[in-house]
């Protein structure tokens, strides 16, 4: 299992997700935790780079950016961004 962390910018972007949203980021933020790298590469041409994103929520309108720390097994949270 990895540990999530966030910072205090991404703690905020959570919170100010919308309702509808927030189901969809707990499914997401579950995965994360038993297998981060079946999330899809920032870098298409680096299909196995540590800094990766998954979709969530309705229409897949939101996503999260994530760098996978192997060693520590630990999942840094960068980005959540939601359009809607």
């Amino acid at each position: 299992m990895y540990t999530i962390r966030s910072s205090d910018q991404v703690d905020d972007q959570i919170t100010h997700l919308p309702a509808d949203a927030l189901v969809g980021f707990v499914e997401t933020r579950a995965v994360l935790e038993l297998a981060p790298c079946s999330g899809r590469s920032v870098n298409t041409a680096a299909p196995d780079a540590l800094v990766r994103f998954r979709t969530f929520g309705p229409y897949d309108r939101g996503a999260v950016f994530y760098l996978v720390q192997e060693r520590d097994r630990r999942v840094d949270l960068l980005d959540v961004l939601w359009v809607g």
